[in-house]
Order: structure tokens, then C-alpha cells, then sequence
């Protein structure tokens, strides 16, 4: 009787522990049309690694199709296979979402048949796993995707849009889900849909002539949550790299989202939605590039911005675009922010209540490098990040760029071209530290404080920067002048700094005596005036021998630099050591 009962306890032990673990699900190019009761003429399951061979039904093969997952090829349906908590592998590639092509083998209305039109043929809500077990969508390479903490795009899968999908990977609605080791992109490089004048020319948006673009690469909405984005290429999309709100918590790891014609991240989904209460975003390794910019369909160029426009031209050019949001916590390690034609980071309209900002790289943006806002008693940490505000870089040539890619580009230094702006509010902490900031912007910092006349609770702590002007008569031919360091639009703003560098700047005296009015004498350091804007490309940050920033900072929890060298006790001011 034991016996039989341990025999049965072993037996559901095993059923719980295959319940689990899920299904695993796989596409490959050799593989078969999909099953199912309203589609019995389908060769495969889906659920084996392995290519059709040729004859029967509801063979244990692998889809050919990457939209098989959702569509079987019956009327009006469009619901996934896979459950909650199941694996989806992706080989080969690449893989088209949305109707197919207007012209060649295979053209026509196929997917997405009956009750979808070509802007919403993407994949429906994905089953949503649980926290301990996410539903994953892989790319085949995904155990082997990065090298150290650099994506490998030989290794991704790629998904693509076309005639005129609105997104090509749909994650609204959904949460749990994990997506990892793709590259998301779209295969048009005929026509735009945002900037003035249209080069090559405006895409066709309807009828059997539509043109095959997609509008952005991933979408989401205010219910999509505990998303995690690992070793993605997001590149391309005529829109947004990611577009819409969020309801809860994402973490990106090594993802790339850069020339796309609007916005890198737009957080606006056209209906001012506001994000869930409580949402957050972890990103680590994350670079916004180049949004504002169509990108080159084949790439030819190292840098293929086939046309940039920015909001004088029709365009946007955002990095990370919160328009009239909330985000509980946005933590940022090892971000980079660069040759965006609007702004570099998120922007005032959305307010942050705990914002981190580590170990990154802002530059070449053609507004502020960074830019935020934060809620009362909210708590912002800006520690051990390179910035160059050189807001005219775009409006000469870029190693590796197009001749003509900036020919639509003129609003050079919007709002000012202030390098930092920050939006503050009331009872709340600032630590701006260990930063090595560099430019020939009109001013280097400009606080202010939301609403008015509400900041003096507010602590701002300046510690161990180097703030290092250049002259760029270009900036202002009118009133040629170096940048100033601090403009408190606020009079209630009040900042406490100490054991800073501040050189080339419009102060007359340090605000401390601790901090120090003199050349850092930074590597290669170039010259005040400067006469080309590559100058400041390949930047080098480190202090050379006989600077006085060598061990001259006030101790702080910093074990390592920017480049992840030990800091000495005391450590030196800026974002690097020798």
C-alpha cells in the first residue's frame, strides 16, 4: 500500500513539475503550415525542432511561419497557440509580421484573414506568464546572444515589418513576458512618414499600392508590465523604436533603439494616457541613437541616417520621450543618449519619484543632453556620467554618415541648448556626482523647480565634478561667450557644492572654497575656442599627470569610475581617474 501511494506521489510530482516547465514552441524556415481543429489540413504541431517532411498532417514539425503562432488560416482567427509560461524559439529568419508584401511570390491579403486590416495585422495580446515563469519569445541564439556585456547582432533573429503594420512586435496588455535575442527592424527604405521635405518621398498609407513599411518596432500600453527586454536591435521603424505608456515594472538589458523617424521611446500613445501607478523602468546598457532619423534600407553606411528632421523640418527626434507622465523609479546604468535631433533624455513632462543615472553617456543631441522632471520628495542620483554639449555637432559631418543626412536639420540647440535641465519639486534630494561635464552650451545646469516658489526644501548637492567650458562662435555668432554653470530659473532653488573643477566658465569666483577654478588638464584637452565640432569627437576624459582633480575629491560611496577602475581614498574629482 506504501508503495502504491509513493508510486502515485511520484507520478503527480512529475505532472506538476511538466506543467511548469511549459511548452516550447519553434519556427523554422524548413518547417510545415500549422494545425489545428479549424485548419486539419496543417502539416505541423509547432512543437518539435524539426523540419517537415513532406506528407502527412499534424506532423511533430516546427511552423514555417513566425505568424502561424497566431493564425492558423482560418477566417477571422487570431489567437495564439502557446499558453502562459511556454517558450517560443525563432530560427532562421527573418520573419515578416503584417500582410504580405504588396508584390512578389506570396503577395497579397494572406494573414491576419477576415476582421483585420493591414495596420493592426500584428501578433494579439501575448498569453501572459507568471513572475517565476514568464512566457519567452527567443531569438535561436538566445543562451549565447552577448559578448561581456555587448549584444552580438550576427547572432539575433530578426522580425520585420510591413505594409504598413502599426507595430511589429505587439506587447500591450500583457505582462510577464520575456523577449530576448531579436532584432526588430522594417525593410523600407523607399519612403517616410514624418519630416518636411519627404526624402526620398512620403510612403502610400492605403489601398492595394500601400507601401511595405511598418509605424514602430515594439508597442506597449498602461497594462503591459513586468516586461523584460534583453539583447534587442530596434532600428528602422518609419515612427517609434517602442511606443506607449507602461502598467508596472520593465528592465532592459543591452538594447539598442536608434534611427527610427520620430522617437526613440515615445511614451505618448497619441491619447495623453498616463502610466500605471507604481511603473518603473530598469535599463542597463541601453542606447538611444539617431531617432529623428529614416534610417538606410539595405545599410551602406556606418552611421545610415539616410535623411534626419527635427521639429523645424516636420520631425521629433526624442531618445526617451515622456509626454505628461509618471514613473515611480527609472534607474539608467550604463545608458547612452547620442546624436538624437531633439533631446537626450526623458524631458520634463514626465516626473520621476526616484531616478538614478549611472556610469552614462550623453552627447551630439541637438537639444538638452539630459533632461527630467521629479515629484515632490522625490530623490534623483547623478553619479560618475561623461556628457559633451555640443548641441551644433549634427549641423556638420559625421564619420561614417550619409553627405546629405543633416540637409533638413536646423533647430541646433532648442530651448537654449542648456546641457542639463533640471525640473525639481518640493522636499526633495539631488546628488549630482562624480560627473565630467564639457561643452560650449549656453549654460551648463539650469534648475528649476515645479510649481513655482516651492524648491527651497530641496537639497541640491553638487560634489567632485568637472564642469569644463568651450568657446563655439558658431553657438551664438551675436554674443559669443563660454557657458555659464548654474541659472536657477527658480529664485528658491539653493545649491550646496563642493570640491568641484569649474574652468572656462562665466563665474567670477568659486562658490566654495573648496572648489577649484582651474584647468583640469584633461587628456588631449582641446582648445578653448573651438573651430571644428569633431573636435570633441573620441572625446578623452581622463585627467593627465599634474591635474588637480588627481585625489582631490571628498569621499564618497564610489567603489569604481566611469571605466570601472578602483577610485583611491580620496578619490579625484570627475567621472574618471587617471
Amino acid at each position: 500500500m506504501n508503495q502504491a501511494r509513493a508510486l502515485l506521489w511520484s507520478v503527480l510530482l512529475m505532472l506538476v513539475a511538466t506543467s511548469a516547465v511549459g511548452e516550447t514552441w519553434y519556427v523554422r524556415p524548413d518547417g510545415g503550415t500549422r494545425y489545428s481543429a479549424r485548419t486539419t489540413t496543417g502539416q505541423c504541431d509547432g512543437k518539435a525542432d524539426a523540419p517537415y517532411r513532406g506528407r502527412g498532417v499534424n506532423q511533430h514539425c516546427a511552423f514555417k511561419d513566425y505568424r502561424y503562432l497566431w493564425d492558423d488560416q482560418s477566417y477571422g482567427n487570431d489567437a495564439w497557440v502557446i499558453a502562459g509560461g511556454d517558450t517560443v524559439i525563432l530560427r532562421g529568419g527573418p520573419w515578416r509580421v503584417g500582410f504580405d508584401a504588396a508584390t512578389g511570390k506570396g503577395a497579397g491579403y494572406t494573414w491576419c484573414f477576415g476582421g483585420h486590416g493591414p495596420y493592426s495585422c500584428t501578433n494579439p495580446t501575448i498569453p501572459a506568464g507568471t513572475p517565476t515563469q514568464p512566457t519567452r519569445i527567443l531569438g535561436e541564439n538566445y543562451a549565447s546572444c552577448a559578448n561581456g556585456n555587448v549584444t552580438d547582432r550576427s547572432k539575433l533573429t530578426q522580425i520585420f515589418g510591413g505594409f504598413g503594420v502599426n507595430m511589429v512586435l505587439n506587447l500591450a496588455d500583457t505582462k510577464n513576458v520575456a523577449v530576448q535575442c531579436l532584432e526588430i527592424t522594417e525593410h523600407n527604405g523607399r519612403c517616410i512618414l514624418h519630416g518636411n521635405p519627404a526624402s526620398p518621398r512620403y510612403c502610400n498609407t492605403g489601398g492595394p499600392a500601400m507601401d511595405d513599411y511598418d509605424a514602430s518596432g515594439i508597442g506597449v500600453n498602461n497594462a503591459t508590465s513586468n516586461l523584460s527586454l534583453q539583447d534587442l536591435w530596434i532600428h528602422g521603424h518609419t515612427t517609434n523604436g517602442i511606443s506607449g505608456p507602461i502598467g508596472g515594472a520593465i528592465t532592459m538589458n543591452r538594447v539598442y533603439v536608434g534611427f527610427n523617424g520620430a522617437a526613440g521611446w515615445n511614451f505618448d500613445d497619441g491619447r495623453d494616457t498616463p502610466d500605471a501607478a507604481g511603473s518603473s523602468i530598469r535599463a542597463q546598457y541601453v542606447t538611444m541613437e539617431a531617432n529623428g532619423c529614416n534610417e538606410q534600407y539595405p545599410l551602406v553606411d556606418s552611421f545610415p541616417a539616410a535623411a534626419c528632421y527635427d521639429m523645424n523640418s516636420g520631425g521629433f527626434g526624442d531618445s526617451w520621450s515622456g509626454q505628461d507622465t509618471v514613473l515611480d523609479t527609472f534607474s539608467c546604468d550604463h545608458c547612452v543618449q547620442a546624436y538624437n535631433t531633439k533631446d537626450g533624455f526623458i524631458g520634463p513632462h514626465t516626473t520621476v519619484s526616484h531616478l538614478s543615472i549611472t556610469n552614462s553617456e550623453s552627447y551630439g543631441n541637438m537639444g538638452q543632453q539630459w533632461k527630467w522632471g521629479a515629484t515632490p520628495h522625490s530623490d534623483t542620483v547623478f553619479e560618475n556620467n561623461l556628457t559633451i554639449g555640443n548641441c551644433l555637432r549634427m549641423s556638420e559631418p559625421l564619420p561614417g554618415a550619409p553627405r546629405n543626412y543633416n540637409q533638413h536639420l536646423s533647430l541646433f540647440c532648442r530651448a537654449a541648448g542648456d546641457i542639463f535641465s533640471f525640473f525639481s519639486a518640493a522636499n526633495s534630494t539631488v546628488l549630482f556626482a562624480n560627473n565630467t561635464t564639457v561643452g560650449y552650451s549656453a549654460t551648463m545646469i539650469d534648475l528649476n523647480c515645479t510649481p513655482s516658489n516651492t524648491c527651497g526644501s530641496t537639497q541640491y548637492l553638487f560634489r567632485n565634478n568637472i564642469m569644463l567650458g568651450s568657446l563655439n562662435p558658431k553657438y551664438n555668432p551675436s554674443n559669443a561667450n563660454v557657458p555659464g554653470l548654474f541659472y536657477l530659473s527658480d529664485s528658491s532653488d539653493h545649491v550646496t557644492a563642493e570640491r568641484n573643477i569649474y574652468f572656462n566658465l562665466r563665474i567670477h569666483t568659486c562658490l566654495l572654497s573648496s572648489n577649484l577654478c582651474s584647468d583640469p588638464l584633461l587628456v588631449d584637452e582641446p582648445a578653448r575656442t573651438m573651430t571644428t565640432e569633431s573636435q570633441f569627437d573620441h572625446f578623452n576624459f581622463h585627467p593627465r599627470p599634474g591635474s588637480p582633480a588627481i585625489r582631490a575629491g571628498v569621499a564618497i560611496e564610489l567603489p569604481t569610475d566611469f571605466y570601472r577602475a578602483k577610485r583611491p581614498s580620496p578619490p579625484s574629482i570627475g567621472a574618471v581617474e587617471p
